[in-house]
Order: C-alpha cells, then sequence, then structure tokens
C-alpha cells in the first residue's frame, strides 16, 4: 500500500526538486527504507543474464568460418584455372602480349601490341605484371594471379561496406563475401588474366571513402576517394568514374543521420577527389602524351571507357540488354524464392539506409551503363558486390528472419525440379540463337535426373540459413571448379598451338621473315616470347609475299586464306585452333617464277 500511495502522488503531484535540507527527519527514514528495500530485493532475485550473450561467444567462430569458406574456394578456383588451361586467345592472350611487348622494349609508358600503340590498354595491369616477371621470373601464372589478388582483396572491402551500411548487424558484413563467392560470373572472372577484377577493387574502395564520409562525418577520406579514382582510371580507364559518381553525387537520396550534412562541402569533397584522380592520371598520361602524341592520349580515354569488350559477343546492343543478363549474372540467388519472398515483403516498408544506397547506386550505374552503346557482361562485375550486400541483407537482417523461414516451397527445391523440366524437354522445343547449340544435343535423362534429385531434397530435412547459404555457394562454387576443368580437358588443346609457335620463334630466331595473313590480336607475341611483330598481309597479297620471301613463314586461317594450289607453296606445319584450321606456309622456288605485283 505504501509504494501505491508513493506511486499515486508521483502522477497526481507536479514533479518539483526539493532540497535534501529541506525534508524532514520522517521523509529522509522513509526514503532510506524504500532505497534499502530496492537493493535487498536486488541481492535475492539477481537478473537472469539473456540467452542471447551465450550465443555471441561463439561469433567469432562464426565468422572465421565465412572467412575460411571465401578463401578455400579462391584457392580452389585458382588453381583449378592455373592447371585446367593455359592462356586463350584473345583476351588474355592480348593481355599478356602488350606486356610482353613492353617488357621487351623495356617501355614502362606507352603499351603496345604487334608493334603499333594500343590505346584500349590501361598500363597499371601491365606494371604490377613487370614487377612479378622482376623478382619471380618470366612466367604465366603470375600475370593470372594478379587480378585473383584483387579479387580476394574485394571480398575484405565488401565486408567493410556492409559493416557501415549496417553497423547493427555484423553478420551481413560475414556473409556478403561468400555470396558474391557464390556468383559463377564472379568466381569465372576470378580466373581470368584481365583487369576486370582491378576494376572492381577501386570501384569498391572508392564506393567505401563516400561511406567513411557520411558515416564518420570525415572529409578527408575525400584522398581515398580520389586514389581510389585514379588508380581505377590507371586500371581500367575511365568507367570507374561511372561506377562511383552516381552514388556520390545522389547521396540527399540515400543519406540519413542524426548529424546534418553540410552539402556544399560534400560537394566540394567530391571535385577535390575527382581532382586527384585527374591528377594520378595525368602523370602517366602527359608522358604518354608528349611520346605517343595528342591523338594517342585522346584515343585512350575515349577508348577506354570499352575496352572491356569481348571479342565473342557484338559490342552494339539494344538499352534493355542488361536487364535480360541480370537474372543469369546474379545466379544462383536469382532463382532462391525465398530472396523473393522476402523482397515482396519489405516492399511497402521503410528502406534502410544499406539498401537504398545498394539501389540507388545498382539502378544508377545500370542507367548510366544502358546508355552507352557497347554493352558486355563484363560490364556488370562491379554491381555484383551491390546484389551481394542486398541478398545478404535480405538473409541475415533480424527484421525478415522470420519470413518464408519454413515454408518448404521457398528452398531450392522448386528450382531444381523448373530446371531438370526445362532440360528434359528442351530438345523438342525451337532453338534459340543466344543459347549454346549444344544444350540442343543433351539428353532428356539429364532433365529427368535433375528432377529426381531436385524432388529427393523434399525428403532431407531444411537446415539452419546460415548453413543453407554455404551449401549453396560451395555447390554453385564447385560447380565452376568442374566446369573450368572440363573446359580445360575438352578445349585446352583447341586453344594451343605450341608446336607452331615454336616453329615461328626459331624463325625469328633466325632472322627469317614471318608475316600474318588477315587480322591478328598478338595470340602468338607472349606464348612465342616472340622478339619482333608479324606484320599483316592481305589475303591478296599472300602468294606474292610467300614468293618475294622464299625463306619466309606465313601464318593463315584456313577461312582467311589458302594456297590455290601452286606446288612451290606448301603448309610445314598445321593444326585445329580455335575452331578453324591453323596453317604456317612456306615457298622454296626460283627467282623466275616469282609473279609480279
Amino acid at each position: 500500500m505504501l509504494f501505491k500511495k508513493i506511486e499515486k502522488a508521483e502522477v497526481t503531484r507536479p514533479r518539483t526538486h526539493i532540497p535534501r535540507k529541506h525534508l524532514s527527519r520522517r521523509a529522509r527514514a522513509l526514503e532510506k527504507f524504500i532505497v534499502e528495500e530496492i537493493e535487498i530485493g536486488d541481492v535475492q532475485s539477481p537478473v537472469t543474464p539473456p540467452p542471447v550473450q551465450h550465443k555471441q561467444q561463439f561469433v567469432w567462430w562464426v565468422g572465421m568460418k565465412a572467412m575460411a569458406a571465401c578463401l578455400g574456394l579462391w584457392l580452389l578456383l585458382f588453381t583449378a584455372s592455373l592447371f585446367a588451361r593455359s592462356i586463350w586467345p584473345v583476351d588474355e592472350t592480348r593481355v599478356l602480349g602488350v606486356a610482353w611487348e613492353m617488357w621487351t622494349h623495356n617501355e614502362i609508358v606507352l603499351p603496345s601490341l604487334n608493334g603499333e600503340l594500343y590505346a584500349r590498354h590501361p598500363p597499371l595491369m601491365t606494371w604490377l605484371i613487370h614487377i612479378g616477371w622482376t623478382f619471380l621470373g618470366i612466367n604465366e601464372w603470375w600475370p593470372r594471379l594478379v587480378p585473383a589478388l584483387f579479387a580476394l582483396a574485394s571480398l575484405f572491402v565488401i565486408g567493410r561496406l556492409a559493416r557501415l551500411l549496417w553497423r547493427e548487424n555484423r553478420e551481413i558484413g560475414r556473409y556478403a563475401p561468400l555470396v558474391l563467392m557464390g556468383m559463377p560470373l564472379w568466381a569465372i572472372y576470378t580466373t581470368l588474366a584481365l583487369p576486370d577484377m582491378l576494376l572492381v577493387f577501386f570501384t569498391l574502395l572508392g564506393w567505401w571513402a563516400v561511406l567513411i564520409m557520411w558515416r564518420h562525418r570525415d572529409m578527408r577520406a575525400f584522398l581515398l576517394l580520389g586514389i581510389a579514382l585514379g588508380l581505377g582510371t590507371l586500371a581500367h580507364g575511365m568507367a570507374v568514374y561511372l561506377y562511383v559518381l552516381p552514388v556520390a553525387l545522389l547521396a540527399p537520396m540515400w543519406v540519413e543521420g542524426n548529424t546534418p550534412i553540410v552539402w556544399k562541402y560534400w560537394y566540394i569533397d567530391i571535385g577535390k577527389a575527382a581532382l586527384l584522380g585527374s591528377a594520378l592520371l595525368a602523370l602517366w598520361l602527359v608522358p604518354a602524351a608528349l611520346q605517343g602524341g595528342l591523338n594517342y592520349a585522346l584515343a585512350w580515354i575515349t577508348e577506354s571507357l570499352v575496352s572491356a569488350r569481348l571479342d565473342w559477343l557484338p559490342s552494339a546492343q539494344p538499352w534493355w540488354w542488361y536487364l535480360a543478363w541480370l537474372p543469369i549474372i546474379f545466379l544462383p540467388w536469382s532463382i532462391w524464392p525465398l530472396l523473393w519472398t522476402r523482397l515482396w515483403h519489405i516492399r511497402r516498408e521503410p528502406l534502410s539506409v544499406g539498401m537504398a544506397f545498394c539501389l540507388i547506386c545498382g539502378l544508377s550505374t545500370l542507367a548510366v551503363l544502358s546508355l552507352i552503346e557497347v554493352k558486355q557482361p563484363p560490364f556488370l562485375l562491379p554491381l555484383l558486390p551491390i546484389a551481394a550486400l542486398m541478398i545478404s541483407h535480405l538473409l541475415m537482417d533480424d527484421s525478415v528472419a522470420d519470413i518464408g523461414q519454413d515454408n518448404p516451397l521457398n528452398g531450392m527445391i522448386l528450382p531444381i525440379v523448373v530446371l531438370g523440366g526445362t532440360l528434359a524437354v528442351l530438345p523438342r522445343l525451337p532453338r534459340v540463337e543466344l543459347l549454346p547449340e549444344a544444350m540442343w544435343t543433351l539428353s532428356p535423362f539429364l532433365g529427368v535426373g535433375i528432377v529426381i534429385a531436385g524432388i529427393a531434397l523434399a525428403w532431407i530435412p531444411a537446415r539452419e540459413l546460415p548453413r543453407r547459404v554455404q551449401d549453396i555457394v560451395i555447390a554453385s562454387a564447385l560447380l565452376v571448379v568442374f566446369g573450368i576443368l572440363g573446359a580445360g580437358l575438352k578445349y585446352d588443346a583447341d586453344y594451343r598451338f605450341d608446336e607452331g609457335i615454336r616453329l615461328l620463334a626459331s624463325a625469328q630466331a633466325q632472322q627469317r621473315p614471318v608475316a600474318h595473313v588477315g587480322d591478328y590480336a598478338g595470340e602468338f607475341q607472349f606464348s612465342g616470347r616472340l622478339s619482333a611483330p608479324l606484320p599483316i598481309i592481305e589475303p591478296a597479297e599472300a602468294e606474292y609475299w610467300l614468293m618475294t620471301h622464299t625463306d619466309g613463314l606465313l601464318v593463315s586461317y584456313d577461312h582467311v586464306w589458302r594456297s590455290t594450289g601452286r606446288e612451290t607453296m606448301r603448309p610445314v606445319f598445321e593444326s585445329p585452333y580455335r575452331g578453324q584450321t591453323l596453317r604456317v606456309w612456306r615457298v622454296s622456288a626460283p627467282a623466275s617464277l616469282i609473279p609480279q605485283p
């Protein structure tokens, strides 16, 4: 009753401060009695620690397992690629061809390919290759390890991005790298000797700097942003600005916080970062312009925006082409019903700052890329970490932890059954030009087997969500590993020209002329350690060149040029190469038989 009267009095009377010296002796005794009762109650009824504290003791172990899984899968992918195949034309051989020509000519400024200035090749990866060759000797594995190391470093940076975006949930930062490793496109490009992973790393570094500017109000982060822009430009051209600047300029659409941002200084710092990046680029581009001319510098700036084009895909595509590729590059997560269920659940809820950042970043970049006529899948590589952050948020955020968790239709069973059914009926469907022809030659029993496997999965008890994520990632990465091993076993011999390359290298060592009929992208420069470029001969001039260079060798593809039947012309070597027949020709004829041009 006493406590009820006191509470009622506190509710009815206004809270006014009364100095302790004005309290009566009875009031002070009453206050002392209440304090002692509260202290005794606390001793007799200790508060039981929440069960979460016991669970948090093992959080470090969960993080270590995720890191160990990422490192193990990365090592497995790189090792499989290194031993299953050689460098393949024309994209990988072009990169190593440029590096080899700059190495043989002691050139560090102007990239060249087959003796001509090459405006589509940024210099940073070549410099890194030269550093490795200086200490490790001339080899093929170091140029392939360089982009793989940048891919590994990107896994660390994406974890830092997640911790800045979702500070209250560290699980997102732990699983975002693992989710990224589970994407086949990311896993494949980790094993390629191309500069694309360098672009991804410096793009993530730029986003990291932008988030530091927002989260910590540290405007010195513009130095990190400028370094990311400058080195990203040297690594892959001006394309890095297309990925980093839109989300920085659109910061008012995703920034939130108690401390307001003075946007004037925000944009001033972005401008200073852009100037710093331009200054870093100028350290190389100005000497390059002085040596190669102003036209070379201008050509490099324009060509570097589309330097990731691949020769096996058409460059010009419609504006919606990237939208059609998104479900493919986000596999296997794009076919997991659980993610779509949770995404549908939060569609009307206020977006967190992390999701807002990812959406603004992804949509703005996608819109800018869609305006460029040249469209290629590698352009979407920097968006994969953004997708991994969003997927990790949908999987690990506490606000959606109970959404669709126990529904069996939200597992991977349904997608597997649909995939198997599609493969089973695919041979009877009309052919689609965009898909490989081999898909229509598959046995229907393969699809039936996949359907049976999917149905069998329904009888296996569902595991916890983190374990399910790890299973999907490991299965996806192993499929890529098996694909690399299978492709290397089946196609590597078709992409090798070892005996013919040795023949060309021997001829150059003997000061004998060697030429190439038709287009040549430096496929043999590094593999043959050729000391001189190969002159390009038009098909109509091939016979005349052979007759006027009786001790020379002429390389030609069967579909480009072949001898019309002259007895004096014969191939000294021929081999299948890239789906064609590659021949090395020579001639021995008296001067009287040499035709006049």
